[in-house]
């Protein structure tokens, strides 16, 4: 896969740079796109195709559940892998994620080098390893 695109939906500016500079680190010709909301994010979809999208759950406006199930809803997105991302370690959000259908569940780390092997974790699967619908 050359030069693959990512959308990232969340709305914590911290979280945000974290994740991006660690996938940014892990893939250097990824192409990162941030949606501060959900609502953002299902706008961007519209006139990106991203490789994946990483999801936050808890966010302002429509929360990430219900992002993911527009995203599967939606006959342009719903093939799209999507890795939701939260603080929650909550069995309740695993549940519900997968019961979604997100392509998985991550929780968010507690240090720079986490984000980094979160980050090289996910591209290497996903860009790397997976195939991917064109």
């Amino acid at each position: 896969m050359t030069d693959p695109a990512l959308l990232l939906v969340e709305d914590n500016d911290l979280d945000a740079l974290l994740l991006t500079s660690a996938l940014q680190k892990a893939w250097p010709a990824l192409s990162v796109q941030r949606a501060h909301d959900g609502e953002a994010g299902l706008d961007a979809l519209e006139t990106m195709k991203p490789g994946m999208v990483v999801l936050d759950i808890s966010m302002p406006g429509l929360d990430g559940i219900e992002v993911l199930e527009r995203i599967r809803q939606n006959d342009k997105t719903s093939a799209t892998p999507v890795i939701m991302c939260s603080n929650s370690d909550s069995p309740v959000d695993v549940l519900r994620s997968y019961k979604k259908h997100a392509n998985a569940y991550v929780q968010k780390p507690d240090s720079h080098a986490g984000y980094d092997e979160l980050a090289a974790s996910l591209t290497r699967f996903w860009f790397d390893e997976a195939k991917l619908p064109d």
